[in-house]
């Protein structure tokens, strides 16, 4: 990317994990590169910091190679060995006042950084906002319109059962330092689903969930590999939290 000037404020610190992804880096960082210069010619300031999670000799090499780098990116190699710890890892540095989460093997639309920030002025502090359509590729093809939680769809209690969004997420980065996405080891606790969990913790502190209108989110479904299809083979279950506890107690107050 275009070399960013030297500023103290940043408006968008977007946030691209890595793992084994491989040349599919490549495509992912075009797609990022383009939505995010897109951003920086309509007067959004951003920057690009890139978390390479011991990451295969493939995926580093796609990456440090990509045409679109060697500008003003922040590139992290860390050994978290956890999705969530390297989303941290990268909103630890970040210098935005709004944090972009996106995948290191998915695409993005054109115009997906740029209405996230629009869409973003619109509300209070208390909102995360979420790509409005989501398009699958790969193991499978499909597409579906996420859940406004201001509209007449969403269901408070569905989240016991479903997780309403994919893990894609713009919001305000005091939002991610007072409720962290936490570590959550499949193996050893049978434990899944992060982001599932984060959207509950959120939800209970009062936040809304949102859609920034007019934005694709391209999800690679992958053939093998994936922390969402191991969790699900694992039989992994959402760890306890705020909102299940308070739905329990609604219950039981209901039943007296």
């Amino acid at each position: 990317m275009d070399k960013y000037e030297s500023e103290s404020h940043v408006d968008v610190s977007v946030v691209v994990t890595f793992h084994n992804e491989g040349v599919l880096a490549h495509t992912a960082l075009t797609s990022i590169c383009q939505s995010s210069l897109r951003a920086i010619a309509a007067g959004v300031r951003v920057e690009v910091i890139l978390v390479l999670d011991r990451a295969d000799s493939l995926t580093v090499s796609s990456v440090l190679n990509h045409p679109k780098m060697g500008g003003g990116e922040v590139l992290l190699h860390v050994s978290n060995g956890d999705l969530a710890l390297s989303r941290h890892s990268g909103i630890d540095v970040a210098r935005g006042e709004f944090i972009c989460i996106v995948d290191g093997d998915d695409l993005i639309s054109r115009d997906y950084v740029l209405r996230h920030f629009l869409e973003s002025q619109k509300h209070g502090e208390n909102v995360a906002l979420h790509p409005e359509i989501v398009v699958s590729f790969g193991m499978y093809n499909a597409f579906s319109w996420q859940v406004d939680q201001g509209g007449e769809y969403f269901d408070k209690p569905s989240l016991l059962v479903v997780n309403p969004w994919i893990s894609a997420v713009f919001a305000r980065k005091t939002l991610f330092e007072s409720i962290p996405q936490v570590e959550i080891n499949t193996v050893k606790t049978g434990f899944g689903f992060e982001d599932w969990c984060w959207n509950c913790e959120t939800i209970a502190a009062g936040i809304e969930h949102r859609l920034a209108w007019g934005t694709v989110y391209m999800y690679r479904r992958k053939f093998s590999g994936s922390m969402n299809e191991n969790s699900r083979i694992a039989k992994a279950i959402v760890p306890p939290n705020s909102l299940f506890k308070s739905s329990l107690l609604d219950l039981k107050r209901t039943e007296q």
